[in-house]
């Protein structure tokens, strides 16, 4: 017996689909949705894989995109602090590493927001006519961001090293608290996913809050002291991630460990909600594209 008819004997998966909510029968719904997140991973490369070669397949500077805007960013704000032009105060290490080190940091970030939204709609066109696994796009983003990650830490080590900024035994803590920063931002991209696909506008809107945002975290200034700028920083959700990061990484110390490791699991366990609410709006999304 060859492969082929050895293909030919498999069973086919059996789907009934039915008007009734999956959440009337909470487990079967994760169940299945756990067996298509394991059956998306080689699809997710492919679409990862895609993904990458399309940016830079006809770019000049190729990767170097990737450095230049953290350069550029760091460049404009060092001088304007040496020019007094804004005076930003004191930070705990040298400013241009502090400034890049965020900049690199909040630039992962927004990768990770604008990232699941761009590749499902990029594969729209294909979940319309074929039954793929939803979770595959999202996988995708996730990689995209982390392989992004992964330059994004040769630089911010280049520039440590540039100013002699001594490393610390808290380095082996930031891969995971980076990964933190990218779920975080997965978050709200997946919230975000169903109204991106639907009006365009708000994937415009997102870019200009996101813009805005820069200028509400501590990436550029140390955290102000008076209020009301103080609590606006504090309830960025992004703040405590990428000020913990940013120490562990520069400074060798983390200010408040449990909190964060609290923080880790709210943000975590939000993540796992905002999945369950993609899942459940996919279907719908795809019957009003497909109309």
């Amino acid at each position: 017996m060859d492969s082929s008819d050895h293909e030919r004997e498999l069973p086919l998966e059996e789907r009934v689909y039915s008007s009734e909510s999956p959440l009337r029968h909470p487990l079967d719904f994760v169940r299945s949705a756990w067996k298509d997140l394991l059956n998306s991973r080689d699809l997710a490369w492919r679409l990862f894989w895609r993904e990458i070669q399309q940016r830079y397949r006809q770019s000049v500077f190729g990767f170097l995109w990737i450095m230049i805007p953290s350069v550029v960013t760091t460049a404009i704000f060092v001088f304007l602090n040496e020019k007094s032009v804004l005076n930003f105060g004191r930070t705990d290490i040298p400013y241009p590493v502090y400034v890049m080190l965020g900049t690199l940091l909040w630039q992962i970030f927004t990768e990770s927001v604008q990232a699941p939204m761009a590749l499902f709609e990029s594969c729209v066109p294909i979940m319309i006519k074929i039954n793929m696994p939803r979770e595959a796009p999202i996988l995708a983003a996730i990689g995209q961001v982390l392989f992004l990650s992964v330059l994004q830490l040769f630089i911010a080590g280049g520039a440590m090293l540039y100013f002699k900024v001594p490393w610390h035994a808290t380095v082996f803590l930031v891969p995971f608290m980076i990964l933190v920063l990218i779920v975080l931002g997965s978050t709200f991209g997946l919230i975000m996913i169903p109204l991106a696909s639907l009006y365009k506008d708000v994937k415009e809107g997102v870019t200009i809050l996101l813009r805005l945002a820069f200028f509400m975290t501590p990436i550029v200034y140390p955290p102000p002291q008076g209020w009301p700028y103080s609590l606006v920083v504090k309830l960025n959700p992004v703040t405590p991630v990428l000020q913990a990061t940013r120490d562990c990484l520069a400074k060798g110390q983390m200010v408040d460990p449990q909190g964060f490791m609290v923080l880790s699991l709210v943000i975590v366990s939000c993540f796992i909600l905002a999945l369950m609410f993609y899942r459940l709006a996919v279907p719908i999304i795809l019957e009003r594209l497909g109309a």
